[in-house]
């Protein structure tokens, strides 16, 4: 009997990240410290299971899934961190939070509906250009020291932290262009489909 997918080694990874997801927005107010060793080890993870889901053949889509998930969720919850660190960027978080999740989800459907192995398979020439392996790792790493350099920057101002906020700001941008192109492409996609079922049932009818 094949070793049950819940048990993959990819899989107990991420139950391990929504752990510390958990552990570390916990602590966010009390001990940023905590809080940004968890995510970072997180983010370590994050490439882990992926890397032990190809070199152990036990990639599935509950596993694509938990992954997905665990990373949206994981930046919303730090939106919302932000959002009370930061009362007067709140509308901006939750702009950014919205824009992630409607891009995202958009593009999993329509990827379902066409039947691609992969959201990551697209033909749009941006997007094309944004799932790139090195694109792809520097956007998301890029967005991400955004977002914690902005947490950390309000309990230690220095610096250091200042630069990783500039550096990391346009990277960032870049990452939100490819959300909303994303999301049009997407939302196009579905479109399409649901008017060419229209159209069929209204032949149908005729």
């Amino acid at each position: 009997m094949a070793l049950p997918v819940l048990l993959y080694v990819p899989n107990l990874i991420g139950y391990l990240r929504v752990v510390l997801a958990l552990a570390g927005y916990y602590y966010a107010l009390a001990d940023h410290r905590v809080t940004v060793g968890c995510y970072f080890v997180s983010q370590i993870l994050d490439a882990a299971d992926g890397y032990a889901a190809r070199k152990l053949g036990q990639s599935s889509s509950f596993g694509a899934v938990l992954d997905m998930v665990t990373d949206r969720a994981s930046t919303t919850c730090l939106c919302i961190v932000l959002g009370r660190l930061y009362p007067d960027l709140v509308f901006t978080f939750t702009c950014l939070v919205m824009l992630d999740m409607f891009s995202h989800w958009y593009q999993m459907y329509a990827t379902l509906k066409m039947g691609l192995g992969s959201h990551k398979d697209v033909t749009n020439p941006i997007l094309r250009f944004y799932y790139w392996k090195p694109v792809l790792f520097l956007s998301c790493a890029g967005t991400e020291l955004w977002y914690m350099a902005m947490y950390v920057s309000h309990f230690d101002p220095n610096p250091l932290v200042g630069t990783a906020l500039l550096v990391a700001l346009p990277v960032c941008a870049f990452k939100q262009v490819a959300n909303v192109v994303q999301l049009v492409v997407a939302a196009n996609t579905i479109v399409e489909h649901d008017q060419q079922l229209a159209d069929a049932a209204s032949r149908k009818a005729s």
